[in-house]
C-alpha cells in the first residue's frame, strides 16, 4: 500500500497530538513536575531579576517603600530540543502502519518526560548551579541553610532529619530578612529510600514506637515521597515546599512541541523523518523552597 505523504502526516499528527492529551491527563503534574512552575517565554531568554522580591506585607506610616529590593542578574536561555524516529518506506509499503503507532506513543512519552528529566539534573547539580542570589542552590547561606548534614538512613535516622529539616525551612526568610513560613511537604530521594520514607511518612503511627499508638504527624505532613532513579548519591535526600503559588524550579515555555515530517532522504535510502521540536529550558525559583540532606 502506497500512501501519500500528506496523508501519513495528518495520520501522524492526530495521533501524537491524541496520546499528548491522554498522556498529560495520566501524568497532571505528578513526581518531579509537582515542583515545576511553568512560565511562558517570548524571546531568546529571560530574566528573573525579581526573584528576590518576595512581597511582604508592612504598616502603611508614609510612603509606600519601593526601594531596597536587589536586583538579580539571574537569566534562563531558551534552548532547543527534539525527539526523532525514521520510518521505513517499506513500512508503508507492507501496511505496517501498527508497527508505528507504539513508536509514535513512545516518542510522546519520552517529551511527557522531558521537564522531569530537566528538574532531576537541577536537583542533582544542585551544590554547583548558581541560583537567583548567585550561591549555589543548596548552600550554607547564613540565614538560609539548605545544605545540612543526615546523620543516617535508618528509619530512626530519616525521621530525626526531616524533623530538623523541615523546622530549619519553616524558619528561612526572604531577602528582607522576613520569616517565610514554608513547610517541606514533598521528598525526592534515591530508590533505596522510598520504602522507609513511605513507610515513615504512610503509617498511622509512628513506626519504631513501641506499643504502636502514637499519632503518626509525618502522614499530615508530607504529601509525597518521589523516588528518582537518576540521582546517584543513594544516601542522600531533598525536601521541597510546593504549597507556594511559586515552585522550586521553573519551566521556561518558547515553544510548544510540534511535530514535523522530513521526506527529504525517502529517494536516497527511504526513510521518512518524523520529528518533534520544541524549544525552552529549566531553572531554578527560589532556593528557600528546597533543602538537601547528606548522607556521607
Amino acid at each position: 500500500m502506497i500512501v501519500s505523504t500528506i496523508a501519513l502526516e495528518r495520520y501522524l499528527n492526530t495521533l501524537f497530538n491524541k496520546t499528548m492529551v491522554i498522556l498529560s491527563k495520566q501524568m497532571g503534574a505528578a513526581g518531579l513536575l509537582s515542583l515545576v512552575t511553568d512560565v511562558p517565554s517570548t524571546k531568546s531568554e529571560e530574566r528573573y531579576g525579581w526573584l528576590g522580591d518576595l512581597p511582604v506585607v508592612k504598616e502603611w506610616l508614609s510612603d509606600k517603600d519601593y526601594a531596597g529590593l536587589k536586583d538579580y542578574d539571574y537569566t534562563i536561555k531558551n534552548k532547543d530540543w527534539y525527539n526523532a524516529i525514521g520510518i521505513d518506506r517499506n513500512e508503508l509499503d507492507d501496511d505496517q502502519m501498527g508497527m508505528i503507532k507504539p513508536r509514535i506513543e513512545s516518542m510522546v512519552a519520552a517529551m511527557q518526560n522531558f521537564k522531569a528529566d530537566l528538574i532531576a539534573q537541577l536537583i542533582e547539580y544542585g551544590e554547583t548551579n548558581k541560583a537567583y542570589d548567585g550561591q549555589s542552590f543548596f548552600g550554607n547561606r547564613t540565614d538560609n541553610d539548605n545544605l545540612l548534614a543526615g546523620s543516617g538512613i535508618t528509619l530512626d535516622n530519616l525521621k530525626a532529619d526531616l524533623t530538623t529539616a523541615r523546622a530549619a525551612m519553616m524558619r528561612f526568610k526572604s531577602d528582607t530578612s522576613k520569616v517565610l513560613r514554608l513547610t517541606l511537604d514533598t521528598i525526592v530521594c534515591p530508590p533505596e529510600l522510598e520504602e522507609p520514607f513511605l513507610e515513615l511518612v504512610t503509617s498511622a503511627t509512628i513506626p519504631g514506637v513501641a506499643g504502636g499508638n502514637v499519632s503518626n504527624p509525618f502522614k499530615t505532613w508530607i504529601k509525597n515521597v518521589v523516588a528518582e532513579p537518576t540521582l546517584t548519591d543513594t544516601g542522600d535526600w531533598y525536601g521541597f515546599c510546593t504549597t507556594f503559588p511559586l515552585k522550586p524550579f521553573f519551566y521556561q515555555n518558547r515553544k510548544e512541541p510540534v511535530p514535523v515530517l522530513d521526506d527529504t532522504q525517502v529517494k536516497r535510502n527511504r526513510v521518512l523523518g518524523y520529528s518533534v521540536e520544541m524549544r525552552g529550558n529549566a531553572g531554578y525559583g527560589f532556593y528557600q523552597m528546597a533543602i538537601k540532606v547528606i548522607n556521607t
